[in-house]
């Protein structure tokens, strides 16, 4: 695995970093510039490009700033997408002048560019107001899905608040929106911050952080485009404790980046697993070893050491090469919160070739080392044959 710096300025605060690639190749990264963790006193949202696959970047860019000190609002988060047809989209939750952070606190706001991000149009107002911290993804058939997480407090306080993770969806390009969706869920659980991956049967599959047990994070699948969600299901993404940047690999396994924590470490973890586990509800039999078995697979790709950690939001694409190419803010031995990328080859986490998750467990009764090399053998055999050019639904 390689680190490379995408940006850092020790005076600025730069965090909450996405990414995307354009059809021409160039690494689009997005992220918000601020003096701490919270948009204070100022807050930019910013990008940058990169045209040799993320060793170098181009300077910055503003698409749009706020002086809170002045009565302007803030900028908390941007994600981007790149869609079918090349458009970049870059949608980013604005907290409104005057508005009590505790009941609809924001506007999400949408601009696009059809120039690889050289030139951004916008904002548009989505008329998404409650939420924040949203997601966006473009489904196989056009239709934009937007998460945002629903904060309600019970006492007018933050001690009292209670999140909801819903789901927006446009069939127009982003003109007009319908929703709010909501997933269904215990009222223990505080689900938030979803983000998407869309099947080759056209089920969605809904990734959220968790913050009322703390232990996992959850899943729900909606068979509508969307329009309607399964109850909530536990996932295997352990201590997901922020944002989940979800799609699909080329094979067509799911990749999930996020933060994980551990009292106040923060770290970067990546998840992976096949169609058939992001959609598996059973729980694990005590009687039947074998099912126990997960096809997923869990690595940490960096670890803050700050004496105050703070990374973890992260986003990801997938490189020509198979690699992946993840940004994520960090701390770590800088002052303030700066920008890193990591070129991620499949090696770096599992020595078993792109397109399944498998697992041997090693016994007595069967010379699982000749197995396992023929599997391998047969999995890049698998590998060679796949044509790469085919296109999964929302593919990174």
């Amino acid at each position: 695995m390689q680190k490379l710096t995408v940006s850092r300025d020790d005076g600025i605060y730069e965090a909450f970093a996405d990414i995307a690639r354009t059809p021409d190749g160039t690494l689009v990264c997005t992220y918000r510039e601020s003096m701490a963790h919270g948009p204070w006193p100022f807050s930019r949202i910013v990008v940058r490009h990169s045209e040799d696959g993320g060793y170098t970047w181009q300077p910055r860019q503003v698409v749009i700033e706020k002086d809170g000190e002045k009565g302007e609002g803030r900028l908390n988060c941007s994600r981007i997408t790149v869609c079918r047809d090349g458009t970049l989209l870059l949608i980013v939750d604005f907290y409104v002048p005057g508005r009590d952070r505790l009941v609809n606190p924001v506007e999400n706001l949408l601009f696009w560019s059809s120039d690889s991000g050289r030139t951004w149009e916008g904002p548009m107002e989505t008329g998404i107001t409650d939420g924040i911290v949203p997601s966006i993804k473009e489904l196989s058939n056009g239709d934009l899905l937007v998460g945002v997480t629903r904060q309600r407090s019970t006492d007018g306080r933050l001690s009292g608040l209670k999140e909801e993770q819903t789901i927006y969806r446009s069939g127009d390009g982003g003109q007009t929106w319908e929703g709010p969706s909501v997933v269904p869920a215990s009222p223990y659980l505080r689900l938030n911050e979803g983000d998407f991956a869309e099947l080759d049967d056209g089920t969605v599959v809904c990734y959220m952080r968790e913050d009322g047990e703390r232990f996992t994070g959850w899943k729900s699948t909606s068979n509508d485009g969307g329009r309607t969600w399964s109850e909530a299901f536990r996932s295997q993404m352990h201590s997901c404790l922020g944002r989940p940047s979800v799609g699909r690999v080329r094979s067509g396994e799911i990749v999930v980046t996020y933060r994980f924590c551990s009292a106040v470490s923060t770290s970067l973890a990546l998840y992976v697993e096949t169609t058939a586990e992001a959609v598996r509800r059973d729980d694990p039999n005590p009687n039947d070893y074998a099912t126990d078995y997960r096809q997923a697979r869990f690595a940490f790709l960096d670890n803050d050491r700050s004496l105050h950690p703070d990374s973890g939001y992260s986003g990801w694409v997938q490189l020509p090469s198979g690699d992946l190419y993840v940004v994520n803010y960090i701390t770590d031995d800088a002052p303030r919160a700066f920008i890193r990328g990591y070129i991620v080859s499949r090696h770096d986490w599992f020595l078993f070739p792109e397109g399944a998750v498998s697992w041997l467990h090693p016994s007595s009764s069967q010379p699982y080392v000749e197995l396992s090399a023929e599997w391998a053998r047969k999995q890049q055999e698998r590998n060679q044959a796949q044509d790469w050019s085919r296109y999964v639904p929302t593919q990174k």
